[in-house]
């Protein structure tokens, strides 16, 4: 993706600060203040759009669609997304700066001077240090002089110019002429194996050491270079500008068996094998008499892998970075052989800190891919999924194949929203409201990253199981009638209990009306999971039962009642005891049971053992309230309506 946006940018003429302006074409406002269309029918409307606001850095249009690239969206270009549906504006693309000649990638050649004289080597990899200073990577020999008659080292050479690429022996010229950007820069770390290895007797020899490595660094002059990710394939050297083509490197590691590539300033871009193991057994080898850590690999002696001059360059496998050239000679009449300094050892050994990325610029990890699974929903139902917290999620639709020509609604076959994952990684878009099969990708976006795309289908399908009836709301009253003095003993009383509501509801009871001068009340319960509730009503003078005698009015309400549902409406009358079908204690007023006991209720005292049924004709019915909440309510009698009607019983 990142390529796909660099060359796009580069398409645009210089425009590294492209922008969307006020003028844009778009189709006329929505009079609800809806997201516009961008009008986006030829090059020359996204052009007149490009123009005027800053921070874009590239953009492209693909389906109707202005893809924008910008380093931070600004408080600008947050509106800009917001007014148009048809914009989407992707973080982290940064403004790119143009080629140049002095920027420094690997397999380029460099100058070194030795006294009066000097040669040529290449230069491996750039990078940048822990500090995020430039340096280049290429062999610890090449910053030695070294005496041809006794090996050894006459003092250092001081890093000079990279070569002219176009004159360079890789591009079949003479090679040795200065580019004329400068010097490179200064020698940081450098080593060039262990002890000379003197004598013809190769047993009095030192021993090799881990630390005997070919490898040095260049600390570069960054007023005068560039330093680029990279290792150059030499296909621009015509330009003299090798940065132009190159393979990316983004990572270190240690070699594998198999083809392997180099770049340097002699034989430019080559191929060979590395020699496995099982062939050449061997960590060390001997290159200009001292022991070198490494890797051997050979290649056919008409294409050799490396010749002289290409010391230091960069030997790489795929994107992976793995060693420089060290030394080289013929395996045998048809085999050419070099040895790799191994760069991922090298680099441990010499305590070097080298990153490929600038430190501090590095690119955010992208995120990790959305989850989202196959899906039915009813038409504009939710569609969901799961990405990381934060995430703008892209999630996009269109009708399967085979699904196109049966939408309900053409406009609703194919679709894009972006939304916010929410602080557990949860997201949704409205769905389609055509019903049919939809093909869906989801494709999350943090600090600018974009993650790679899921896929998953959603069935649109109306639901056309029948939804249950809501249960029918009843009211019941027990008993309907009951003696005063009864009423007054709290366990029992009147209990009304009601059915049909929604579990959890707020169902109120009111005694919309009763006997002059007993006080009306209100009571409030909670449906249970079967939608009833219950109440339970007495009195609470029961030094004076007939105070309540009379009919109450009752009438019960749901918080969540429509204007189509009415109140459920009952009643109950409070009777004096001889009336009363609820059972009073002490026999009825006349006192003609043999025995005087009444067990309170319709009893007429002729029975032969004076004991009343009760009042069986409305027995007490109890066990209805078997897991129903009961609450309990209050009828307050007043002073004076006591008095009342006392004094009327009196009279009477």
């Amino acid at each position: 993706m990142q390529k796909k946006l660099v060359q796009s940018s580069l398409a645009i003429s210089a425009a590294a600060a492209l922008g969307l302006s006020g003028a844009l074409v778009a189709s006329p406002a929505m009079a609800d203040n809806a997201p516009q269309k961008l009008d986006l029918q030829s090059e020359a409307h996204v052009q007149k759009a490009l123009s005027g606001i800053e921070g874009v850095n590239a953009y492209g249009t693909d389906g109707g669609e202005l893809s924008i690239g910008v380093a931070k969206k600004t408080d600008e270009i947050k509106k800009l997304e917001k007014k148009y549906q048809n914009i989407k504006v992707t973080e982290g693309i940064k403004e790119l700066k143009p080629y140049a000649k002095n920027d420094l990638v690997g397999g380029a050649g460099y100058l070194v001077k030795a006294g009066e004289g000097g040669g040529a080597c290449s230069t491996g990899f750039s990078g940048w240090d822990g500090d995020g200073k430039p340096v280049v990577l290429t062999a610890g020999h090449c910053s030695k002089i070294i005496n041809e008659q006794t090996n050894e080292f006459d003092g250092d050479t001081t890093v000079d110019q990279t070569e002219k690429p176009s004159i360079s022996q890789a591009n079949g010229g003479e090679g040795f002429q200065a580019s004329g950007n400068g010097v490179i820069g200064k020698w940081g770390f450098a080593n060039f194996g262990g002890d000379l290895l003197e004598g013809a007797d190769s047993d009095n020899w030192p021993e090799p050491s881990a630390s005997d490595i070919d490898f040095a660094v260049i600390n570069v002059d960054e007023s005068k270079y560039n330093v680029k990710n990279g290792i150059t394939d030499w296909s621009t050297a015509d330009s003299d500008d090798l940065a132009k083509s190159t393979t990316e490197i983004t990572e270190v590691g240690a070699h594998k068996d198999g083809s392997i590539s180099k770049s340097g300033r002699t034989t430019g871009k080559t191929e060979g094998e590395v020699l496995p193991r099982s062939e050449y057994d061997f960590d060390y080898q001997n290159v200009g008499g001292r022991w070198v850590h490494g890797f051997g690999v050979t290649a056919p002696i008409d294409k050799p892998f490396s010749q002289p001059g290409d010391s230091g360059g960069g030997v790489y496998q795929g994107n992976t970075a793995v060693g420089v050239i060290s030394g080289g000679g013929n395996l045998d009449a048809n085999t050419s052989f070099t040895w790799v300094a191994d760069l991922d050892h090298s680099l441990e050994e010499s305590g070097t800190d080298f990153n490929l990325e600038k430190p501090g610029e590095e690119t955010p990890e992208a995120p990790a891919a959305p989850k989202a699974e196959d899906q039915t929903i009813e038409p504009e139902g939710k569609v969901k999924g799961k990405a990381e917290a934060g995430a703008e999620v892209e999630v996009k639709w269109e009708a399967a194949e085979g699904e196109k020509g049966t939408q309900a609604k053409s406009q609703a076959e194919n679709g894009s929203e972006t939304v916010k994952a929410d602080k557990d990684g949860n997201f949704s878009v409205e769905g389609p409201e055509a019903e049919g099969e939809y093909n869906f990708t989801a494709t999350a976006t943090v600090d600018g990253q974009e993650s790679k795309t899921t896929e998953f289908d959603v069935t649109v399908e109306k639901d056309e199981s029948e939804t249950p009836a809501p249960a029918e709301r009843e009211i019941s009253i027990d008993p309907k009638q009951i003696a005063a003095s009864d009423f007054v003993k709290e366990d029992n009383g009147v209990t009304i209990t009601v059915k049909g509501f929604e579990e959890g509801e707020e169902v109120n009871l009111e005694v919309a009306s009763g006997p002059e001068g007993v006080e009306g009340i209100e009571l409030e319960e909670t449906a249970n999971e079967n939608g009833a509730a219950a109440f339970s009503i007495y009195g609470t003078s029961a030094e004076n039962p007939e105070a309540y005698l009379g009919k109450y009015d009752v009438e019960v309400t749901g918080a969540n009642d429509t204007e189509d549902e009415s109140a459920l409406t009952g009643s109950f009358e409070v009777v004096a005891d001889e009336d009363g079908s609820g059972g009073g204690s002490g026999g009825d007023d006349d006192g003609n049971n043999d025995d005087g006991n009444a067990d309170g209720g319709a009893g007429d005292g002729n029975d032969d053992d004076g004991n009343g049924d009760g009042g069986s004709d409305l027995p007490r019915t109890g066990a209805e309230l078997t897991g129903l909440a009961a609450g309990a309510g209050l009828l307050l009698v007043g002073g004076a309506a006591v008095v009342l009607t006392m004094r009327r019983k009196n009279n009477n």
